[in-house]
């Protein structure tokens, strides 16, 4: 018993180590470019939802600069972002006019 609950807290302590986002990318991720409208923007995940396909979210790390009140429904975007283990992470926002 006493085993077992060794290896539940072991892998409670290692589930958090593998959702922290990446803070820098890896010089071999390649990046995208995601063009759409902005379905909504909260707590750093920004939605879009572009023309010929389903919604994507991206994360927007804390650290970019930009303009995060204009990220509102229906503006249009276009973002750069690259794969992390379990979401587009963005490196570039850029809100059209």
């Amino acid at each position: 018993m006493r085993r077992m609950m060794f290896v539940l807290i072991l892998v409670a302590a290692v589930i958090p180590l593998l959702c922290l986002p990446v803070v820098a990318q890896s010089g071999g991720a390649a990046t995208v470019q995601i063009s759409g409208v902005v379905q909504s923007f909260s707590r750093g995940t920004l939605d879009i939802k572009p023309a010929a396909s389903p919604a994507v979210w991206v994360m927007v790390p804390s650290d970019l600069d930009i303009d995060r009140n204009a990220l509102k429904a229906g503006a249009q975007v276009t973002v750069q972002a690259y794969w992390s283990d379990l979401c587009y992470i963005a490196t570039q926002v850029t809100i059209k006019q």
